[in-house]
């Protein structure tokens, strides 16, 4: 079985790293470049997780989250807030608007691969 990934990035540097990462690991990777995008592939492709960044235009990463949250079909759709907003507290407002993870931006690739696979490993253990 294929894990579908949905990177929503709209830095396209970010969005290539990510995708080229998870794909190359034998991730089903679709992306998007803004929220409106972001909100459709979580509603047509139906993903595992979302590395969502927060600051996307049309409709930012923080709603996103909320909404995907007050939809009962979406709960089981893991949100990793994948940001440079990286302050203290950003993680804890993250996690409050609806992420169950947080990856702050710059980070490796392999940082995006291990944190896909530790929430892939929590569905399917």
């Amino acid at each position: 079985m294929k894990h579908v990934i949905l990177v929503a990035d709209d830095d396209f540097d970010n969005r290539t790293i990510a995708q080229e990462v998870l794909e190359t690991a034998g991730y089903d990777v679709c992306v998007a470049t803004n929220g409106e995008e972001t909100w459709e592939k979580i509603n047509s492709h139906q993903p595992e997780v979302v590395l969502l960044d927060l600051s996307m235009p049309k409709l930012n990463g923080w709603d996103i989250a909320r909404r995907v949250r007050q939809h009962a079909e979406l709960n089981d759709v893991v949100l990793i807030a994948f940001t440079a907003h990286a302050l203290v507290g950003e993680e804890l407002k993250a996690k409050a608007a609806g992420c169950n993870d947080y990856l702050a931006k710059p980070c490796l690739p392999k940082d995006i691969l291990n944190f896909v696979a530790k929430w892939i490993r929590v569905r399917h253990p």
